[in-house]
């Protein structure tokens, strides 16, 4: 055991610590390597987590604006369509009765007026009268159109009341009477001797939808002929029926008449916007072709649908079909 073993077994112990050090040296750097390529690696992973999330967000508002665009595009082509459509109505229904009115108040304001008979004089000024009620109807027809075509019309159920059918047609035919009386045509409304299940809906659209039914069976019953010159003029005995029921889950509401009729052909288009039957046109010139689609529009709203029956010459039937409340 000389100085060669001890040599030896020194150069050994010195080759052994070397190299455990280069394991630790090469141990801790290939940790920091690896964590920084790990630490790389899911800061890529975030970075592509971002974009995918920023990406996804942008095709959502991309989209949102999209449609946001599509309906106010909607919006304007249904605006312009309006304006098409009261432009049209202004200069063809509008001017008549107001071209009667501004003649007879010019006849008036000269003392024309005074140098006609008396029985003359009062059929102008009732002429008058009449042009005036129809250019409210009209205006009105208007303005309601306006309202259902801005927005869809559907019944909020928040707002929404309560309604007795029945109470309401009470109101609409005591308002009818006066008018149906000088015209010679007998109102039936055979009230239900229970009271009927409620509705739910809006009082004021109601009203004027079944307004209008009773007043176009008023004015379309019965006349000698097909003209504006006979339309007040009877060859028989008037009579509208107005019949109110509960069947099932729904409660109908009906109009009869024994009127003009409309033509088998042209019963399919009666609720379309700004028709009228042709039989109709040559009574009465100046209506707005509105009521019926109104009267439409007003009963889907409330979830409900309309339907008509009819024979030329001999009479309608209108019916309102509404669900009853649950």
């Amino acid at each position: 055991m000389g100085i060669a073993y001890w040599l030896d077994r020194g150069i050994a112990t010195s080759v052994t610590i070397a190299v455990f050090v280069l394991v630790i040296v090469y141990g801790y750097f290939f940790a920091q390597s690896t964590g920084k390529i790990i630490e790389a690696n899911f800061s890529e992973k975030q970075a592509k987590e971002a974009l995918q999330e920023l990406a996804d967000h942008l095709e959502i508002k991309v989209k949102a604006q999209t449609r946001n665009l599509e309906e106010k595009n909607k919006n304007l082509e249904k605006l312009i369509k309006m304006r098409s459509e009261f432009l049209d109505l202004a200069s063809h229904q509008l001017r008549t009765p107001v071209g009667v009115i501004k003649n007879i108040m010019e006849m008036m304001d000269d003392g024309d007026m005074g140098r006609l008979p008396p029985n003359v004089r009062k059929e102008y000024i009732h002429n008058a009268f009449e042009k005036s009620l129809k250019l409210k109807k009209i205006i009105s027809d208007i303005l309601v159109t306006s309202e259902l075509d801005t927005a869809s019309f559907t019944v909020n159920n928040k707002n929404a009341q309560d309604l007795q059918l029945e109470d309401m047609v009470d109101k609409i035919v005591a308002d009818t009477k006066f008018e149906a009386g000088q015209k010679k045509i007998t109102l039936d409304w055979q009230r239900p001797e229970k009271p009927l299940p409620l509705v739910v809906g809006y009082e004021h659209y109601l009203s004027y939808a079944i307004s209008n039914l009773i007043d176009n069976a008023v004015k379309y019953t019965p006349s000698t002929g097909e003209t504006s010159e006979t339309r007040d003029r009877r060859d028989k005995p008037g009579w509208v029926k107005i019949r109110a029921e509960a069947k099932g889950r729904e409660l109908v509401f009906s109009v009869e008449d024994n009127g003009i009729g409309i033509p088998s052909d042209e019963i399919g288009n009666m609720f379309k916007k700004f028709n009228r039957a042709t039989n109709a046109r040559k009574m009465y010139t100046d209506g707005s072709g509105l009521g019926l689609y109104i009267i439409k529009e007003i009963v889907e709203g409330h979830g409900g649908r309309v339907g008509v029956e009819s024979r030329l010459g001999e009479g309608s039937t209108f019916k309102i079909f509404l669900p009853i409340k649950k």
